[in-house]
């Protein structure tokens, strides 16, 4: 942990450790059971007030069955009494119905005998004909209760209870004979029994039938719900307490009774939240309705809750007064101790600090020190060989020794240059794995091509064992790839007595349809390594020798390096090792599989045929154009040289087309880019602008430098330090398929 993190540690663990977030808690705490104890006190307030109303709404509906059952009691008596008497006309009948108020407790109800013609003959002797003549049809029901207004007096509303008599009452004379017989009690007696007197003029009670329609309503000068279809006015109202519509009709059917609270809008587009409470009329499939103001019914109860709600306030805030105080208290008793412990942190910290710069600039000493020597090495031999060359003039197999150890100087020193920068471009996060189409096949034929040139002066045998592949051709990386098996393998070979064996195994795992998991072991009978050392193999700079340093042993890179490109492709890597047995490392990498691919020709085996081939060759550093003009003249192209990017495009546009095959450009150039070049040549208006090859060839090697080239038009990206046969063999692909156009 450096010291910017150890910072951040202590920083952190103090908001953790401050008051603030304890007196956060506990607001939360306190908020949370305030807010589930008021409505839990809401929720009792209502099944309270649920069942008052509910008991009040009840006893009005058995005040309406008893007036019902007392009404046919009188309907029944009425009928003995006229069965008992001879009446022998109309007046007689009258005289007799009249005389039924003598039995009749209630003075205001009165009795009706009907005749077959639909004449009524009433108690206060007042006869007419009845206007609703439905109820007296042989098809109506032999008994019925209805809500009517009597013709002679409709100024009143009559509960009445009519029956059709089983044996028709004739009169003597022949003028008629008595069909019904009928009771009707003055609601508004009733009325004064089933008014709520506690809740004054708030209160409204409805008498409605199964379908919802008010037969009766009890309400006051200010009105309530005028709509004939009661149910319905309040189904459309929003529910506050007792669930859903649903569940108050569920009620009523399976309890007799129910009671919800729901906000009513009026009609000046005020809100007021009612309570309502519907009980059965047994005697009949009607029901009583009870509405009640919330603020009448629970006054007393609001008052609860408004004072409940100001007494968890009072609380919460002496409770959290008293938690800041005593927080206080102990923060500041704790003040000078954390001061004293921050202290000493922070000089541990800087102690830390000094300790890890201290390590990094003697790694830093270290590492300069090991690359001072590694890269003095090659030099000296390519500086000795060139004198020993130099000396021996006209001794062709001397010179073809010194060259040839040249080379190989030549080939270490840049393969320590690139350890050097791949791990500089790994630890600045710079490195991306690429997703490009490749073929596993061609990618093991090329690593196992390159190891062979290093092994064509060894005694070392490379075993080859590679099951056949379901899925060659790949999504993936295959340069990182390319560069781990290198790595490995160019150990092997270093690390590897003559006589030893390199092996390189391969197989498909497992796979999807859309992946497939690759394992790669690579072993061989080298040296080998002590068991303790392994644990650091990956680390950089990591050696297991560091006494006197052979020629050529590296950087302490390659591992490190091999390490993190497979980890950058999502893979495992696996070491095991014995000193002088040998070592073994497993890879595994899963790899998205190409679908559209198209298996191709192995860059191996192109045959390199570049005999007239015209190049334009774009180099401003003259050796190297020396260098390459040579090499390409070798193979029997024709070479017409530019210096920089500005002679290039003037070379292009002043000769027709045709005049060159290829063109092969360098980036960094005085005058004009060679990215500058290759834009201006693939936007000039002539046939061969757009199809000509274009091949960069620099020593800018990254993804980034490559991707650049690519967007700039150019076919093909070959770094320098060239080699020499996959430059040929480049331009012999681009040149026989423009041959073969």
């Amino acid at each position: 942990m450096n010291i910017e993190e150890k910072k951040t540690s202590i920083r952190y663990r103090g908001i953790w450790d401050s008051p603030l977030l304890l007196i956060l808690i506990m607001v939360v705490v306190m908020v949370t059971v305030s807010g589930r104890y008021l409505r839990f006190l809401d929720a009792q307030l209502f099944e309270e007030r649920k069942g008052h109303i509910i008991e009040f709404t009840e006893k009005a509906a058995e005040i309406v069955d008893s007036v019902i059952t007392y009404s046919w009691q009188q309907v029944y008596a009425c009928e003995h009494m006229l069965n008992m008497k001879a009446i022998t006309s109309k007046e007689d009948l009258m005289d007799s119905v009249a005389s039924t108020t003598d039995f009749i407790d209630e003075t205001s109800s009165l009795v009706f005998a009907f005749d077959r013609e639909g004449n009524y003959y009433c108690s206060d002797r007042k006869q007419g004909v009845w206007q609703q003549t439905e109820i007296l049809s042989a098809d109506a029901k032999e008994k019925q209760q209805l809500v009517v207004m009597v013709p002679h007096r409709d100024d009143i509303i009559y509960f009445l209870c009519i029956e059709r008599l089983r044996e028709p009452i004739a009169l003597q004379d022949g003028t008629g004979e008595i069909t019904h017989l009928a009771v009707a009690v003055d609601l508004g007696a009733v009325q004064e029994k089933t008014t709520v007197k506690g809740f004054g003029e708030n209160c409204y009670t409805y008498l409605i039938n199964g379908d919802g329609m008010w037969l009766f309503k009890y309400t006051f000068a200010n009105g309530f719900i005028e709509e004939n279809n009661v149910m319905a006015s309040v189904e459309d109202c929003e529910i506050i307490h007792g669930g859903l519509m649903e569940d108050f009709v569920r009620e009523v059917k399976e309890k007799g009774h129910a009671a919800l609270e729901f906000k009513y809008t009026q009609e000046d587009g005020t809100e007021q939240r009612w309570y309502v409470a519907n009980a059965t009329v047994t005697a009949e499939n009607w029901h009583v309705l009870l509405f009640v103001p919330t603020a009448v019914l629970g006054a007393d109860s609001d008052i609860l809750l408004e004072r409940t709600l100001r007494f968890f306030s009072l609380v919460f805030i002496v409770f959290l007064a008293m938690t800041i105080i005593i927080i206080i208290v102990v923060m500041m008793g704790r003040a000078d101790k954390q001061l004293v412990q921050q202290k000493e942190e922070a000089n541990q910290l800087l102690l830390n600090a000094a300790e890890e710069a201290k390590s990094a600039s003697q790694a830093k000493s270290d590492f300069l020190s090991h690359m001072s020597h590694d890269i003095r090495t090659p030099i000296n031999g390519i500086m000795g060989m060139t004198d020993i060359a130099m000396k021996n003039i006209g001794n062709d197999d001397k010179i073809r020794d010194c060259l040839n150890k040249i080379s190989g100087s030549s080939q270490h020193l840049l393969g320590l240059i690139n350890d050097v920068l791949d791990m500089s471009r790994i630890e600045s996060g710079k490195t991306r794995v690429k997703h490009e189409s490749f073929d596993m096949r061609t990618c093991i034929d090329n690593c196992i091509s390159i190891i062979g040139g290093q092994l064509a002066t060894r005694d070392l045998e490379m075993v080859r064992k590679l099951s056949k592949f379901q899925h060659p051709c790949l999504i993936g990386d295959e340069l990182h790839l390319r560069q781990i098996f290198i790595n490995i393998l160019g150990n092997s070979v270093k690390f590897t007595p003559d006589g030893g064996k390199i092996f390189f195994r391969a197989w498909e795992k497992e796979s999807t349809d859309e992946k497939v998991l690759y394992r790669f072991e690579l072993a061989d009978t080298g040296i080998g390594m002590k068991e303790e050392f392994l644990p650091h193999l990956f680390e950089a700079f990591a050696q297991e020798d560091d006494g006197t340093r052979t020629t050529y042993k590296g950087t302490g890179l390659g591992m490190a390096i091999t390490k993190e490109f497979v980890e950058l492709m999502g893979g495992t890597i696996e070491v095991e090792s014995k000193l002088n047995v040998g070592t073994e490392f497993a890879i595994e990498i899963w790899f998205d599989i190409d679908q559209n691919a198209r298996i191709g020709e192995s860059m191996v085996d192109v045959q390199i045929d570049l005999v007239g081939m015209k190049v334009l060759l774009v180099e401003d550093i003259e050796l190297n154009m020396e260098i390459a003009q040579c090499m390409l003249e070798d193979e029997g192209a024709e070479v017409t040289p530019a210096m920089n990017g500005q002679e290039a495009v003037d070379a292009f546009s002043m000769n027709p087309s045709g005049t060159f095959d290829i063109i092969i450009m360098d980036i960094m150039m005085p005058v004009m880019d060679g990215i500058t070049a290759a834009k201006t040549i693939r936007a000039m208006e002539r046939e061969d602008a757009k199809t000509i090859p274009i091949i960069a060839m620099t020593a800018n090697a990254y993804e980034e430098d490559i991707q650049k080239t690519h967007d700039a038009g150019m076919n093909a990206h070959l770094s320098k330090p060239i080699d020499i046969d996959l430059m040929l063999k480049t331009l012999a692909i681009f040149y026989s398929s423009s041959q073969e156009a």
